[in-house]
């Protein structure tokens, strides 16, 4: 398949990346809770610094006797960075330490939403694990024969180590064939790949096939804001025209239905459902924008955080005077269900007590 050339220049918004130390608070403030602490550090962009803290309070052998918080939250953590055999590692010492189930790599409360065909084990689930690399393609080819028997394909690649270019090529090939052939895909790990892609690009902006997969990643996410940031950034720097947006065309991926219930009715027909997802950055990030715009049309107020990967301080101070505005205004207004790192650092912020605060599920 001819391609047209790309190359792309990644702007700080739009990449989960460790942001230098100069322009961070000091690394530990020693003046918060543990969970706060670590929130702190997440928040501010220092993954890795989060990473060692959380590790270095649960590695005693009786650490987290009485609470399995801060497990929960390096849970949370080694899942967002990918890191799967680390998180297999901690599951075996959370059991023998507590005696309760552990986390599963895939978040359970996401894989339960999900028609039983495509959870894994059914015939529509393919886990791609290892390298995305020349070696794939006979994987890649039974994903593609057996789509043609299917609704729906579901394709995790949360557990991808590496990968290249010429995998990278066949990635895409299969991710176009998808909605040519009728089907919906459901994408489990896209952040992670993009990661991998980003950290493979950089100072690679001549191999086409990292940056091709991942706009067509942005792409049938729905995140046009983002194609067109990179695209721009990438035609300013190489003094070519920007690639287009154009969506892509495929079945909606079906959910299991969901019944909630309800501490109070539904004030107006309609849609009272945000979901906030990926890495909010900066109080100008676009989803505030959109929260705000249904906050002003409705009255019941669900916003949905187990989507959110995280925020970081100037979107979470505006995303929290966002919401009390709503509440003080009489709105009723409900967090639900954001991972620990992210509950950890909304509870640093000052939040209006009638905000209602729903968590995970837990074992």
């Amino acid at each position: 398949m001819t391609r047209a050339p790309f190359s792309f220049l990644l702007s700080a918004g739009d990449r989960t990346m460790e942001l230098p130390r100069s322009m961070l608070s000091p690394q530990l403030s020693h003046s918060l809770p543990a969970a706060q602490e670590a929130a702190v550090l997440y928040a501010n962009g220092r993954e890795a610094d989060a990473a060692d803290f959380l590790r270095s309070v649960t590695e005693p052998a009786d650490a987290g006797s009485d609470s399995p918080e801060l497990w929960y939250m390096l849970f949370d953590l080694l899942r967002a960075r990918g890191e799967w055999k680390q998180f297999e590692t901690l599951a075996q010492r959370f059991q023998a330490l507590f005696g309760i189930p552990p986390p599963q790599w895939l978040n359970e409360e996401e894989m339960s939403r999900l028609p039983v065909e495509v959870r894994p084990g059914g015939p529509g689930y393919f886990e791609l694990a290892g390298a995305l690399d020349g070696s794939r393609g006979l994987d890649l080819d039974r994903v593609r024969a057996a789509a043609r028997n299917l609704a729906t394909v579901h394709l995790d690649v949360s557990r991808l180590g590496g990968l290249d270019s010429e995998g990278c090529d066949a990635f895409l090939d299969l991710m176009r064939f998808l909605p040519e052939n009728g089907n919906g895909l459901l994408l489990t790990g896209a952040d992670h790949l993009a990661d991998l892609l980003r950290a493979a690009a950089d100072g690679n902006h001549a191999v086409e096939a990292y940056w091709a997969l991942l706009l067509d990643l942005y792409r049938m996410r729905g995140q046009q804001k983002d194609f067109e940031r990179t695209a721009l950034e990438y035609a300013l720097a190489a003094g070519v025209p920007p690639p287009a947006w154009q969506p892509v065309m495929m079945p909606v991926a079906p959910q299991a239905a969901r019944h909630e219930k309800r501490d109070e009715p539904r004030y107006q027909p309609g849609p009272d459902l945000i979901y906030l997802s990926g890495v909010m950055w900066g109080a100008a990030d676009p989803q505030l924008q959109e929260l705000r715009e249904l906050g002003e049309e409705r009255q019941y107020i669900n916003v949905n955080l187990s989507q959110l990967r995280r925020m970081d301080f100037s979107s979470g101070t505006a995303f929290a005077t966002l919401v009390n505005e709503l509440a003080s205004s009489g709105k009723t207004v409900r967090l639900i269900r954001p991972n620990s790192l992210v509950a950890a650092f909304l509870s640093t912020l000052s939040l209006d007590p009638s905000i209602r605060l729903i968590s995970m599920k837990r074992a």
